[in-house]
């Protein structure tokens, strides 16, 4: 037993270590104002939970029990251990590796929604996604985590709105990237038009 949390401590040490290593490469092309942000922000957010192994991706349908026919298309994903890329999740959302590396904890990906444009505007994505939110929070696995992609997809069928990223604001999803954050924002205050409103990842974070 003791030889065993001896191994586990000697991984998470040589984890922790390639980790700060690698943010301090980082770090060192980074202006000095934005290095400050980052700290803060890091540890306000606290580290990320270190695996003692290297997990596979998996991938696969999430069923959400969603079957309402004013959808053209709401289709969810079970995604774990994707790697992280190169937009920086919060440390709820992320684990580390045995490797070092930076991964996505199980999570579900609404990976297309689509409603028929003569139901528009009438609240049936947001009714839809609080049932789905409610359910990922149950889900011992995912625990609340819902990760998206918010891009604008001009189609002659599909009703025309300026941004798809305003539906998932409203309902408790923000950029991973911070700088989309700070668009939004004044886009909801009027500073920006509607159409300016960002595109790009997203995750819920009311948990």
């Amino acid at each position: 037993m003791v030889s065993g949390i001896s191994f586990l401590s000697r991984i998470k040490t040589n984890t922790l270590q390639r980790i700060y290593k690698y943010k301090n490469q980082l770090k060192s092309n980074l202006p000095k104002l934005q290095l400050l942000k980052q700290d803060i922000l890091e540890f306000k957010d606290g580290m990320p939970e270190v695996l003692a192994y290297n997990p596979p991706i998996i991938e696969g349908k999430y069923y959400t029990g969603i079957n309402d026919p004013r959808f053209a298309n709401f289709c969810a994903e079970y995604r774990a251990y994707n790697f992280e890329g190169y937009e920086k999740f919060p440390s709820k959302y992320i684990c580390i590796d045995s490797v070092g590396d930076r991964r996505l904890k199980p999570h579900v990906y609404l990976k297309y929604v689509e409603i028929r444009p003569e139901f528009a505007r009438k609240g049936i994505y947001s009714n839809a996604v609080k049932q789905l939110i409610e359910l990922v929070k149950l889900d011992t696995e995912c625990e609340g985590r819902i990760i998206l992609d918010a891009r604008k997809i001009e189609s002659p069928t599909m009703t025309k709105i300026p941004s798809p990223s305003l539906a998932h604001w409203k309902n408790g999803f923000r950029f991973v990237n911070p700088e989309n954050n700070e668009i939004m924002e004044r886009v909801l205050k009027g500073e920006l038009p509607p159409e300016k409103a960002p595109e790009g990842s997203m995750f819920f974070d009311r948990f």
